[in-house]
């Protein structure tokens, strides 16, 4: 995929070249061209989802969460992580909501996903609850999402998610050892 990416990449150059010389023809012939290599990455996506249909979920419930956003697309450069990590705990000190948070997400163990700061809202107070969104952090629906059969890998698994849900993480639940996915609505 990375290739029909520069692909793309490539082709918008040579649309902008184009547009400033005025050939229509050109033009006409590289917008068929871009056009084609979107639907070859659609057909890829398409492909790699149908593959991976033999998961089963089901949903079992929705729960509103406080989430802390990620404000950085390359959140794995450099040490921004880190750093988030740090701002989250503080936030949950001050908000004296931190030992609630240690104990819900003990009971889980988190295999995978893109979401690095949740606690679900009902466990704590009004006033941690606006102190939290009052440091950034948002009230969110969170699906969730019971894995009741998968015939794949994790990586397999986290491959889905990642093509059916913007904002989640792959959870086991310690006592039962089921797996579950917290889709996040942000």
């Amino acid at each position: 995929m990375q290739h029909k990416v520069h692909e793309i990449k490539r082709i918008t150059y040579e649309i902008e070249k184009s547009v400033h010389t005025g050939n229509k023809v050109i033009l006409e012939k590289l917008i068929d061209d871009m056009i084609k290599t979107c639907e070859g990455i659609r057909g890829d996506i398409q492909a790699k989802k149908s593959a991976l249909s033999n998961i089963k979920l089901d949903i079992i419930n929705e729960i509103k969460f406080l989430y802390k956003p990620v404000l950085k697309k390359n959140y794995y450069e450099g040490t921004y992580l880190e750093e988030f990590s740090k701002k989250r705990t503080e936030d949950l000190k001050e908000a004296k909501a931190l030992d609630i948070h240690n104990r819900f997400w003990q009971t889980y163990e988190v295999m995978r996903g893109n979401v690095f700061g949740s606690v679900p809202l009902e466990l704590i107070h009004k006033d941690a609850t606006r102190r939290l969104m009052g440091y950034g952090w948002d009230e969110v629906t969170v699906k969730v999402i019971e894995v009741c059969e998968r015939q794949c890998s994790i990586k397999e698994l986290v491959e889905f998610c990642e093509l059916n849900f913007d904002h989640f993480l792959i959870v086991k639940e310690k006592a039962s050892e089921s797996e579950i996915i917290l889709h996040y609505q942000v």
